[in-house]
């Protein structure tokens, strides 16, 4: 968990990065900030004598794959501090996990060739998409969406293992008592949990994480009928709502675009590390 005065100073290097590389950083701020004991994430940080924060990376864990994005101050560059923070990582989370995603804007060319210098292989580019505007209703006979209880649980880390390919014990993993419950709402079909999805509200945006239909119920209009009615709640309410597709998931993309979903700048690319 970090504290305000480390928040403040990631919040300070975050804005100088992103001004002069004209970049927008991926730090999942609503996992950073979290007081909640289950968030998965672990920050490492360099500072210079007078105790400036000059370099810092986030790790995400998401059951058996890990997050990582990074950042040095502008002022500060070519001294090795990326190298030996990456390090630090790399030594913390090797062999702990299946596998280990390194991340930068797309329009970063010095995250680029600072990924590919250590030996990154590219993988995926996710895209943001947002949606504003009120959607044409998908709505489907016995289907409802409630927030998750405590009892929901198993069904939640089943979901998360069918359509996150993982086990089921590693989407265990993620929560800690009843945290899995925490902003996840249950997708139910003639009284049966179908799928889940989890929103996270913060300052008029509403962000779709997690989304998820169980496989044997899939190309039933299910997501569709579920994503339609979350996004009219939340827009109706005043809220933007957000998510993110890999751009090679052309069925989500297709999904998503047809529920009003538009991509916005911001994309974001991901390089495997052995």
């Amino acid at each position: 968990m970090l504290t305000s005065e480390q928040k403040k100073a990631i919040r300070q290097l975050q804005k100088k990065v992103q001004q002069k590389d004209a970049i927008k950083l991926k730090l999942n701020w609503d996992l950073l900030a979290s007081e909640r004991a289950e968030t998965k994430m672990q920050g490492f940080f360099h500072y210079d004598a007078e105790g400036n924060l000059l370099g810092f990376f986030a790790v995400f864990c998401f059951g058996n794959k890990v997050e990582c994005v990074g950042m040095v101050d502008p002022t500060a560059r070519r001294r090795g501090i990326a190298r030996v923070l990456l390090e630090s990582v790399m030594e913390e989370w090797r062999g702990h996990v299946k596998r280990f995603l390194l991340n930068t804007p797309e329009n970063s060319t010095s995250g680029h060739l600072f990924i590919e210098a250590v030996g990154g292989v590219y993988a995926f580019t996710e895209h943001e998409m947002m949606c504003s505007e009120v959607p044409l209703p998908a709505s489907l006979t016995g289907m409802r969406i409630r927030p998750a209880v405590l009892d929901d649980g198993e069904a939640i880390y089943r979901l998360d293992a069918d359509g996150f390919g993982m086990t089921t014990n590693e989407a265990r993993s993620l929560y800690a008592g009843d945290g899995a419950r925490v902003g996840t709402y249950m997708i139910e079909e003639h009284n049966e949990v179908v799928g889940k999805l989890r929103l996270d509200r913060q300052k008029g945006e509403s962000w779709i994480f997690g989304f998820v239909v169980a496989k044997e119920k899939r190309g039933r209009g299910i997501g569709r009928a579920a994503l339609t009615d979350i996004v009219h709640r939340e827009v109706t309410a005043g809220n933007q709502v957000w998510l993110e597709v890999a751009v090679n998931n052309a069925s989500a993309l297709s999904l998503y675009q047809s529920c009003g979903f538009k991509k916005v700048q911001g994309a974001q690319c991901y390089y495997d590390m052995a």
